[in-house]
């Protein structure tokens, strides 16, 4: 047995069960309903299981995502069964050219506090808006989320066992994530922590997938200077998927954040 591919299936199947939410996915559409008089050419990069591109076809919009994660695609494939203004593929945001020519670039459910990188978080954060900016035409748009921290030690700094989700996939196996918390370096913004996955095959198999990770928490401020040297100007920022607009500096503890920026 591949526990690998058993583990990495699961975690897909199950995240999908649990990150069902479509209020983000309408806000986004909002977003471009009033900012733009026709479908747009747009590219969602990290698209996953098709949550948010699916439905951006749907309406109407030509679409294309890619994420590295091919059990996430599989699921996006059967979403997108029969739907032809859509296209994905399987592709390392690091490794890969995103192309160019797109009216609108998608960074969309918190990716960018979600990046997998072995190596410089930041620099993996500032890559990512610098690609989607040379993904776009000028004039084309980026549209970004992600959560806002007011205190990032009181939210990171935390020894505690958790469990995020559990579940059963439609393979039959069954289990649960555990975190054990997390340090926060605010000199650094940088965070880490140690968690794992407990699973049960449907044969009764028990394993357990150890995962250690680490994120980049950037400031409201940082973001604006990257989308700046990246040739993006800010058009419009909300609060929390509503026209309330983001003011900085920010006052409250966790919300998200959603960035609208023009490619100059």
């Amino acid at each position: 047995m591949d526990r690998n591919f058993v583990a990495k299936h699961w975690y897909a199947d199950v995240y999908e069960q649990f990150e069902n939410q479509t209020n983000d996915v309408g806000f986004l559409i909002n977003v471009l309903n009033e900012n733009t008089d026709t479908p747009q050419n747009i590219l969602e990069a990290a698209c996953g299981g098709g949550r948010i591109c699916v439905p951006l076809a749907q309406a109407g919009h030509t679409v294309t995502g890619f994420d590295a994660d091919e059990h996430m695609l599989l699921r996006c494939y059967r979403r997108m069964k029969g739907i032809k203004n859509i296209r994905c593929f399987s592709a390392d945001a690091m490794k890969t050219d995103w192309g160019t020519g797109y009216d609108v670039v998608v960074l969309a459910g918190n990716v960018l506090i979600n990046i997998e990188s072995d190596t410089d978080y930041k620099q993996a954060q500032i890559e990512w808006i610098q690609k989607a900016a040379r993904a776009l035409k000028t004039g084309g748009h980026l549209y970004l989320d992600f959560q806002l921290l007011f205190d990032d030690n009181a939210v990171f700094n935390r020894l505690k066992e958790s469990s995020y989700f559990e579940g059963t996939d439609d393979m039959g196996t069954s289990g649960r994530t555990v975190s054990y918390g997390s340090v926060y370096d605010p000199v650094t913004q940088l965070c880490g922590g140690v968690s794992h996955w407990e699973l049960t095959t449907n044969n009764g198999e028990h394993f357990v997938v150890s995962k250690t990770w680490h994120k980049h928490i950037p400031k409201l401020s940082q973001v604006y200077q990257w989308l700046h040297e990246a040739g993006l100007e800010v058009v419009k920022a909300y609060k929390n998927f509503s026209l309330e607009p983001l003011v900085d500096p920010i006052d409250e503890t966790n919300f998200r954040a959603t960035i609208w920026a023009c490619k100059k």
